[in-house]
């Protein structure tokens, strides 16, 4: 089954909570995992991968926590998946990175792949944080 990991979805939650915070407010990875119930840990981890790719910015001190860096129409689903999984990916022999898989001489699906990768990458790419805010916009993204 074709899913996304947990890290990816508690990503998305953590964001989407940020993207409805008043201008200006930071959050605490703490109250993201008390509210949604996740682990702290984790959700500490993730928004640093989040910080690194410049999705979101933290600030220190007392006063300190995570907001987004950039509007929520400028974060892509695919942006947020692949700072957390890695490279979109379906099949290993349509990935970007060389296939080491036994079959590549005869594989028959690769060339397909890497053209279905191709669009489920621009789908994703095509869905903004803002989209998934707002459920009305999101029907119009996935099916007009």
């Amino acid at each position: 089954m074709l899913k996304l990991s947990k890290k990816s979805e508690y990503g998305i939650i953590a964001l989407k909570h940020m993207l409805n915070q008043p201008a200006g407010q930071v959050t605490r990875a703490k109250e993201i995992a008390s509210a949604y119930n996740i682990p702290s840990e984790v959700m500490a981890k993730i928004l640093q991968q989040l910080v690194k790719s410049d999705i979101i910015q933290s600030s220190q001190g007392a006063r300190g926590g995570y907001e987004l860096a950039k509007f929520g129409e400028n974060i892509s689903l695919s942006e947020i998946i692949e700072c957390i999984e890695g490279p979109v990916g379906l099949v290993d022999c349509a990935s970007e990175d060389e296939c080491d898989c036994v079959q590549l001489l005869n594989c028959n699906i690769s060339e397909p792949f890497k053209v279905i990768q191709q669009q489920f990458k621009l789908f994703l790419t095509g869905i903004s944080l803002a989209d998934i805010n707002n459920e009305i916009e999101i029907q119009k993204v996935v099916w007009h």
